[in-house]
């Protein structure tokens, strides 16, 4: 960030006026923060402080929206917060990941994967507003609202039982099931996942160098990245983040997913197939569009890879239900 303001930043996040407090789970929150309307004080595991030290801010109920202060909550969750004044950007940070929301903007990123927001981050007497039930719930934390007592609630749950961390062996495990994948706008992520979860598959993100920005994916825009892309082809080679896959060896079977570009797949894709060797390995195709077929994407990325056996694949919708997804995991007899 080229200008970092230590400024005290606000989030909104909206939420009806109707009692709704999140179920209890059965284990004992591992974080607890609460924070009342009117109350410039706030409780972290138990332990009262001021919210804002000397300026008395409190939590305020406008227009149906709950707004509570972002820093102070942020920092209590052992994370951080910047502001680029230039940019009118926000980046939060927390155990390695970033969110980055921008004034005005229905667009936010969850480590550089875009989301779209119900509310765009606004300014309110100088305080910049931000969703919180998106950032809450994207740093895996539950938010609860009590309409009666005016009181906002946010807990992380501690693990129900020790994860037990297997003896290491010389020879990696056959016959694993890995998910990869590269999205654009959180579509195809979301697909990835539904097929992660029914195939009980790792995953593992393409990643530009070089995120693709909103602008850069304008495909109506004649001067946007993509379109630059698509009329240079020598220029669709796009540097990529990693393309080594811990354990490459131990998967059987790849999933291989990507967005339409074009007509074919979107061409982050391809530098991440042909840094591997597929030999040995059933490499599935699919891809997420709201008009175009799977057409060529599978065959070319078949012949840019040279190895493995590739099949017909499969076209999803970019609201593709994970019931959907499930039924055609189920329908291939992994």
């Amino acid at each position: 960030m080229k200008k970092i303001l230590p400024i005290f930043l606000t989030l909104l996040f909206t939420m009806s006026l109707v009692t709704g407090c999140l179920a209890a789970e059965s284990s004992e929150p591992a974080f607890t923060l609460t924070m009342q309307i009117g109350n410039p004080m706030m409780t972290v595991n138990g332990t009262e402080s001021e919210i804002d030290p000397g300026r008395g801010t409190v939590p305020v109920l406008q227009d149906g929206r709950t707004l509570v202060p972002i820093r102070a909550i942020i920092e209590a969750m052992g994370g951080s917060v910047n502001w680029d004044e230039e940019t009118q950007t926000a980046l939060l940070e927390l155990g390695g990941d970033i969110i980055t929301l921008t004034l005005g903007s229905q667009t936010a990123f969850f480590n550089e994967e875009a989301h779209t927001l119900d509310v765009a981050p606004v300014s309110i007497h100088d305080r910049t507003m931000l969703p919180i039930r998106f950032i809450a719930e994207s740093f895996q934390f539950d938010v609860g609202w009590e309409e009666r007592t005016g009181t906002v609630t946010i807990t992380k749950q501690m693990d129900s039982a020790p994860v037990e961390t297997p003896a290491p062996t010389d020879e990696p495990e056959q016959g694993k099931t890995l998910v990869v994948y590269y999205s654009a706008t959180g579509n195809t992520e979301a697909v990835a996942n539904h097929i992660a979860t029914a195939a009980n598959a790792d995953v593992f993100e393409i990643q530009p160098a070089e995120p693709y920005t909103d602008a850069d994916l304008n495909w109506t825009d004649e001067n946007s990245r993509v379109v630059h892309e698509y009329e240079n082809p020598e220029e669709r080679d796009v540097a990529l983040v990693s393309t080594t896959v811990p354990s490459w060896e131990s998967y059987d079977t790849v999933f291989i997913g990507y967005p339409i570009w074009w007509g074919i797949a979107a061409w982050p894709v391809d530098g991440f197939v042909a840094a591997n060797d597929f030999t040995g390995k059933t490499v599935i195709p699919f891809a997420t569009s709201a008009s175009s077929g799977l057409g060529e994407s599978g065959t070319l990325l078949a012949e840019t890879a040279g190895t493995g056996n590739w099949t017909d694949g499969m076209r999803f919708r970019s609201s593709a239900s994970a019931e959907d997804v499930r039924a055609w995991v189920d329908d291939l007899g992994l």
